[in-house]
């Protein structure tokens, strides 16, 4: 576009730099009467540079107009404008002008007539530049420039045009120059861009012109007195023709606009399927009956860490697990098959970029109705994360079910403990007792009260303890266990307590913290029996930056975290997705296995609740959260 714009700002600087000379000339030599000079050849100049710029302009996308209607509306102009003038006009000149003029008369016409010819076909394939008012001025203040100059070289011929009171040629040349001005401001504005609506070429105005021109000329040859018979054999002829070009051009307009509106439904159609196929969250695959993809939808470049490119011409089957490989391949013979669907999609998982496995449900729909596309649409919807919260939900669930057994069990045992240590203090009070028999009462005592920390360990994972919940500040209570927390960690392992100096305040049982606190740093020694270290961070994160809960309980406006990360030897998959299951240990069989059950347990009667992160040889990243208050006078 920028090179066509400059090709037709060189042609006006050639017409400018040769009215320049030309006034120039006269100024130096009124009585100066040659007939061609500089001034011509710059003139001249511009034809072409002009037509060049015409030409360089980009083409439209569609143009709805072809190369036959283009043709024939030259003919429509030549028929209706270009005979009578040349019968009525050109030849008489040529009878009075000498050989120079005659070339004048029969070169000049002839590159006006090429040049409009020019214009029409850029009307109709042409896309409009920066606007539609812009592109139609442009080639209207073109069209009026040509008509002046083929005004004046016929004006210069003696007997061609007579001379009349108004100087046509400068008139519309005037009028080109305002229009060449207002056109190159609308372009130096640059409006804002609309959406392209597609619409038919625009109706070419050679036939409109024609048809008035025509009727001018009916009218002045009625008006002459002296009707010569073969004047009226000439126009008639040239009117025959007219007629049987514009018919043919009518039988153009209806094929082309049938073709384009043909094509536009097409285009309209595919328009939508590209648009439903790249915001589709979904990945859809189109698949040969060789099981081979041949088509992807962006979503594989979200889904599968690649670009759509990369699954075409591999088989599906090789982006499959292979346990899942079999199952895969009776889906994709029964899609084949044209068999009905289950109801329940078949769930399958493909491999990623970074060489994980996603999961994905996967339907499939056998295509029908087009010989040239044979196969099958595979639809997969990626569901990892959705089944990694239906894990937690259930591994909640699960945990619910046994809190309420153990409670409850746990109340019936606290009870008969309470009796058995009763009976064993009557016992130890009394005298002369043997000494192996008072030993045996004091292991029973001890036994008594293992048994009995144990109760209150089930009790707190079952969350039916009962709280004695006062504002607490979780930073202060942090500072103030941190040399019980070093003591209990050792001096191999280094402890670090960040998170700034506010305050945040908690309802919170201080005891219940203060084992969860102490449970938490254990199992973080115990993962570093070489030395390591030990981050605690206290802060408050906001409800948008919490993740939301497996069971789709709201999460509170904001809320006080505590973060222990340690550098231990971190935890495999499947003992993250056990480790607050009651008697579930990897310390042996002399641990119960009841810390962090008991500690999830206190973490959920606060209302609260604990995120674990761990990665065999990476350590292990505690996150508890409590429901944060403002502060103490507001309780």
């Amino acid at each position: 576009m920028q090179a066509g714009l400059h090709w037709i700002a060189i042609s006006q600087v050639l017409c400018g730099m040769g009215t320049l000379y030309g006034f120039a000339l006269f100024l130096y030599n009124p009585a100066n009467m040659t007939r061609f000079d500089l001034g011509d050849l710059l003139y001249v100049s511009s034809y072409p540079a002009i037509i060049v710029g015409l030409l360089r302009l980009p083409r439209s996308d569609r143009p709805s107009a072809s190369r036959a209607r283009i043709m024939v509306d030259i003919a429509v102009f030549l028929a209706g404008i270009g005979l009578p003038l040349w019968y009525f006009t050109v030849l008489p000149g040529l009878n009075t002008a000498s050989h120079f003029d005659e070339a004048l008369v029969f070169l000049y016409p002839l590159a006006s007539f090429c040049g409009i010819s020019v214009l029409n076909q850029v009307l109709l394939t042409r896309a409009p530049i920066h606007g539609r008012k812009a592109f139609f001025i442009l080639i209207s203040a073109i069209c009026v420039w040509w008509i002046s100059d083929l005004i004046y070289l016929l004006d210069s011929v003696p007997g061609v045009i007579s001379h009349g009171g108004v100087d046509w040629s400068n008139a519309s040349t005037s009028l080109s120059l305002v229009l060449f001005l207002v056109a190159a401001g609308r372009i130096e504005n640059r409006e804002p861009v609309k959406p392209v609506v597609s619409s038919p070429a625009a109706s070419s105005p050679l036939p409109f012109l024609t048809v008035i021109a025509v009727g001018a000329w009916i009218v002045l040859y009625i008006a002459k007195e002296g009707k010569a018979p073969e004047s009226t054999s000439l126009i008639m002829t040239s009117l025959a023709l007219l007629f049987v070009t514009l018919a043919l051009r009518e039988v153009f307009v209806y094929r082309d606009g049938v073709t384009w509106l043909s094509s536009e439904v097409e285009r309209e159609s595919r328009a939508r399927f590209e648009i439903l196929i790249r915001n589709c969250t979904d990945v859809i695959m189109l698949v040969d009956p060789a099981c081979v993809v041949r088509f992807a939808s962006p979503a594989a470049a979200v889904s599968l860490g690649s670009p759509p490119v990369f699954f075409e011409a591999k088989p599906l089957l090789s982006l499959i697990h292979p346990e899942d490989s079999k199952a895969a391949s009776g889906f994709l013979d029964q899609v084949l098959a044209g068999s009905p669907q289950p109801s329940q999609p078949l769930r399958l998982r493909l491999r990623h970029s970074d060489g994980s496995y996603r999961t994905f449900d996967a339907a499939g729909a056998l295509v029908v109705g087009d010989s040239s596309m044979k196969g099958m649409v595979i639809t997969l919807r990626d569901v990892t994360a959705q089944m990694g919260l239906e894990d937690k939900l259930r591994q909640t669930q699960k945990l619910e079910a046994i809190s309420q057994l153990v409670g409850g069990i746990a109340h019936n045992f606290n009870n008969i403990l309470t009796s058995t240590m009763m009976r064993l203090g009557f016992i130890r009070e009394a005298e002369n007792l043997p000494p192996e028999i008072a030993g045996e009462i004091k292991a029973l005592g001890l036994e008594a009260e293992r048994s009995a920390e144990l109760t209150r360990k089930l009790v707190m994972f079952s969350r039916q303890q009962h709280l004695i919940k006062v504002p607490l500040n979780l930073r202060e209570t942090i500072l103030k266990l941190q040399p019980s927390i070093q003591k209990l960690l050792g001096p191999s392992i280094q402890l670090y307590v960040t998170g700034g100096t506010t305050e945040e305040l908690v309802m919170a049982d201080s005891d219940l913290v203060e084992y969860v606190v102490n449970v938490i740093c254990s199992n973080a020694r115990d993962s570093m029996p070489g030395g390591g270290c030990l981050i605690v961070e206290v802060t408050d994160v906001s409800g948008e930056n919490m993740t939301p809960d497996p069971a789709g309980n709201p999460r509170p406006a904001s809320a006080v975290r505590l973060s222990f990360q340690d550098t231990g030897c971190g935890m495999e998959r499947d003992v993250l997705d056990r480790l607050f299951e009651p008697f579930f240990t990897t310390k042996g069989v002399t641990v119960l296995g009841l810390g962090l059950a008991s500690a999830h347990g206190a973490v959920k009667q606060h209302d609260g609740w604990i995120q674990v992160e761990s990665a065999p040889g990476l350590g292990t990243t505690v996150r508890v959260f409590f429901p944060r208050v403002l502060d103490s006078a507001s309780l």
